[in-house]
C-alpha cells in the first residue's frame, strides 16, 4: 500500500498535478502575477546523515514537477553538492563579500550555477576560514531576499550550529526538515537539535529518518516517533548501490532511476513538504497543523 502511495506521489509531482497556493497572508508585496517564493530548509541532526542527498533529490523532484528551484548549499567547509552534480563551484560568499555589499540581481546571477536539468545551484560558505570571522547576517539576509525573486522555491541545505549564520538560516525557512539516523546517538542528537530549533524559531518541523543500515528499527517507527516527540512521515531506506551509482553518474537518484523505491520516497517527502504550502487557512491554522505534526502519538500515520 505504501509503495502504491509513493508511486502516486511521484506521478503527481511529475504530472504537475499538485496545485501550489501562496503561503501566508497577502501583503502589499504579494501579487497574483508574482507568487511568493517558498523556502524549505534541510539540516542534519549530525554530519554525514545524508542531508545533502535528501535535499538535492527533493529539489530535483520539484524541478521535474515544473517548478523553478534554487538549491543553496551553505557549508562551513567544502560542500559536496557541486561535486555530486559535476559542477565547477564559483567563488564562495566570503571571498565575494566586497562586491556583495550592495546585493543585486547581477551579483546573484554571477554566483548561480545552472544544471542541465534546470536546477539552479548556489554553493556558498558564510563561515570565513579565519577564526571568529563570519559573513554578516545583513549580507545573508540581502542574499536571500534577492534569491527569492529568482525561483518558486529555495531549498536551503545547512548545518545546525550555535552560530549567527545558522540562526539566520532558520529565520528564513518556512518549513524545516531535520534529517536523522535511527541509532541511539542519532536520536539523542536529533532531540538536542529539535530543542535548539524550538528555542530559536517557530518554524514548522518535519523529521526524515534515514535507515542507512537497513536493520529493522528496534522499537519500530512508532517507538522512534515517541522518543523524539515528532511524527516521521517518510523513512529513507538503505540504498548504498543506488547512492554509489548516483556518485558515478553525477546525478540525483530521482533523475536516473525514478522508479526505484528510494526515488519514490523522495517524491513522497516532496509531496509532504508541498502539502504545507497548499493547505488552506490562515497562518494560525498552519501553525496549529505544524504543532500537530510534532505529536508522536498519532499511530495512524508515518509507517513506511
Amino acid at each position: 500500500m505504501e509503495i502504491q502511495k509513493t508511486v502516486q506521489a511521484f506521478q503527481r509531482l511529475k504530472g504537475q498535478e499538485t496545485k501550489i497556493q501562496p503561503a501566508g497572508i497577502d501583503t502589499p508585496h504579494t501579487s497574483e502575477a508574482e507568487p511568493p517564493c517558498h523556502v524549505m530548509g534541510f539540516a542534519g541532526a549530525k554530519g554525514g546523515v545524508g542531508t545533502t542527498t535528501v535535499a538535492l533529490n527533493v529539489a530535483m523532484t520539484l524541478v521535474q514537477g515544473g517548478h523553478s528551484v534554487i538549491y543553496v548549499e551553505l557549508s562551513p567547509h567544502v560542500g559536496t553538492a557541486a561535486w555530486l552534480l559535476n559542477m565547477t563551484n564559483k567563488s564562495p560568499l566570503n571571498h565575494a563579500s566586497a562586491t556583495l555589499k550592495d546585493m543585486n540581481e547581477a551579483v546573484v546571477n554571477q554566483l548561480l550555477m545552472q544544471h542541465s536539468t534546470g536546477l539552479q545551484v548556489l554553493c556558498v560558505s558564510p563561515w570565513d576560514q579565519e577564526v571568529g570571522a563570519q559573513v554578516s547576517t545583513e549580507l545573508l539576509t540581502g542574499l536571500f531576499r534577492e534569491l527569492k525573486g529568482h525561483a518558486d522555491y529555495l531549498v536551503l541545505d545547512f548545518p545546525l550550529e550555535p552560530s549567527f549564520p545558522s540562526v539566520c538560516f532558520l529565520s528564513q525557512c518556512q518549513i524545516l526538515d531535520l534529517v536523522m539516523e535511527s541509532d541511539a546517538i542519532g536520536m539523542n542528537l536529533a532531540k538536542s537539535q529539535l530543542a535548539f530549533i524550538r528555542s530559536h524559531c517557530e518554524t514548522p518541523v518535519f523529521v526524515t529518518l534515514v535507515n542507512r543500515s537497513g536493520i529493522p528499527l528496534a522499537d519500530g517507527l512508532q517507538g522512534v516517533q515517541e522518543e523524539i516527540g515528532y511524527e516521521i512521515p517518510v523513512v529513507i531506506p538503505a540504498a548504498s548501490e543506488l547512492c554509489y551509482t548516483a556518485g558515478i553518474k553525477k546525478l540525483p537518484i530521482v533523475c536516473f532511476n525514478p522508479e526505484s523505491v528510494l526515488a519514490m520516497q523522495f517524491a513522497q517527502l516532496s509531496e509532504q513538504l508541498l502539502g504545507y504550502f497548499s493547505e488552506d487557512g490562515s497562518e494560525e491554522n498552519r501553525d496549529r497543523r505544524g504543532r500537530d505534526r510534532r505529536k508522536g502519538n498519532r499511530r495512524d500515520r508515518g509507517a513506511w
